[in-house]
């Protein structure tokens, strides 16, 4: 089968003009947040402001969604092994002395010479859907063995662990979703999916009550009478539970041990979400003032540049992890929930992207990029109204970073691509994405 690496102009009318229009309404709403907030920041010249750089590299991204756009993406499929192990250097070279540069408590980012310093994570998310799109594809929904379940896994975990290392949970975790959805989309059962995640069960061995014990003993019975039900075969399940008996009986014996060779620092932000009314004036402090400021917004916000939580400094980090405090006190209610609203869509989209992907690589890369800005919106969001633990972590299109806002924009080009070849004419598979059962084409491409 040919590819057609090159876009052909007569094709611009298929070009997906509302993901990039939702795109576009996005950066230019995170471009004027990042203004208002630094409105009287004392710098150099234009070209210092925080807000004038995010538009320049949104500018850079959209160069960058543009080159991904115009070469088809089964032929990035083709090279995902490549773009990978591309991914997982960038990775590793965060722990070179010299190349890699220390910033906000982690080993995140490359400096090279003069070129600006790049967070390499934020590239390895989309290596890893390339190549995550290329193994699944192939499985073409055959979940027989351990093995079938553990290659993806794998491939999910590398480079979470190796960010991990750096540390940088907030960016590990990413990881999770893109790789489990994705998974999910290739067809694997929903009892292998709470099977793969069955793991976590091992937490509740923090307590020695006995009522914890008993739900503990009440959920393994439900998973293995699940798996028995199901017919999952047992060469998937016994190792699932063996790993869920063996994590519960480390955190019941060694809990404490656990809990006290824990950094600090990772143990005030479990303690401040679980007691967020408590030391208010240091490891509660961000959330506090987050909180503030999305409650002193009202209805119709503050307006342009008057967000004193972050002009006077009581808000830190307002321009990376904590931008979206800085959305409600400037626009209030109605714009924070109008920026919620920009985010729904965009995701709507991406998902009916998928749905009608013709290829069920296609279906996979769209779902794998939804997970993406699914997970660093939800997370986000979460962490600063504190409904989940602060674990740093920006926010799609509207956080102040180059790498992170080059990244998302070449997703953008990725739903773009898929919708696009999905275009009448520009392929000739039949093949719809859907849930429970997808129907699979035929023959499915093998060009990955």
């Amino acid at each position: 089968m040919c590819i057609s690496a090159v876009l052909n102009w007569k094709n611009w009318y298929d070009i997906d003009f509302l993901t990039l229009g939702l795109a576009l309404a996005l950066i230019a709403f995170g471009v004027a947040v990042l203004a208002g907030a630094t409105w009287n920041e004392e710098v150099g010249s234009l070209w210092e402001t925080r807000w004038f750089l995010q538009a320049q590299w949104a500018v850079l991204g959209l160069g960058g969604a543009a080159a991904v756009l115009v070469v088809d993406y089964r032929l990035l499929i083709r090279y995902a092994w490549f773009f990978y192990a591309l991914g997982l250097i960038g990775l590793l070279l965060c722990f070179v002395p010299g190349l890699g540069h220390f910033t906000h408590g982690a080993y995140s980012w490359v400096k090279i010479g003069p070129l600006p310093q790049i967070q390499t994570s934020e590239f390895a998310k989309l290596t890893t859907i390339l190549l995550l799109a290329k193994i699944l594809a192939a499985r073409k929904e055959q979940w027989h063995g351990l093995a079938d379940v553990l290659r993806p896994l794998v491939i999910g975990a590398v480079p979470a662990l190796l960010v991990l290392k750096q540390p940088d949970l907030g960016t590990a975790v990413v990881f999770g979703p893109i790789t489990l959805l994705m998974m999910f989309i290739a067809g694997l059962p929903y009892p292998y999916l709470i099977l793969i995640l069955s793991p976590a069960l091992g937490l509740l061995g923090i307590s020695h009550d006995l009522v914890y014990i008993l739900v503990w003993i009440g959920l393994m019975a439900g998973l293995l009478i699940l798996a028995v039900v199901k017919k999952v075969p047992w060469t998937v399940w016994l190792p699932f539970l063996l790993v869920t008996v063996s994590a519960y009986a480390v955190v019941y014996q060694h809990g404490e041990k656990i809990w006290n060779d824990i950094d600090d620092y990772k143990k005030r932000r479990i303690t401040g979400f679980l007691y967020p009314d408590l030391d208010l004036k240091h490891s509660n402090w961000n959330i506090y003032q987050s909180k503030i400021a999305l409650g002193s917004g009202g209805f119709w916000g503050k307006g342009f540049g008057n967000s004193i939580q972050s002009q006077y400094g009581f808000l830190p980090e307002f321009q990376h992890d904590f931008v979206f405090p800085v959305v409600g006190e400037q626009k209030g209610f109605l714009g924070a929930s109008l920026l919620l609203a920009l985010f729904f869509l965009l995701l709507m989209r991406g998902l009916d992207t998928a749905v009608t992907a013709k290829t069920l690589q296609g279906a996979l890369i769209a779902s794998g990029v939804v997970a993406l800005y699914f997970s660093h919106i939800t997370i986000n969001v979460g962490m600063v109204t504190g409904l989940m633990p602060v674990t740093g972590l920006p926010l799609t299109f509207i956080s102040y970073g180059g790498s992170f806002m080059l990244a998302s924009l070449i997703g953008i080009g990725l739903l773009m691509n898929v919708r696009l070849r999905s275009a009448a004419g520009l392929m000739d598979e039949t093949f719809r994405a859907g849930r429970p059962q997808m129907e699979l084409p035929k023959p499915i491409p093998d060009d990955f």
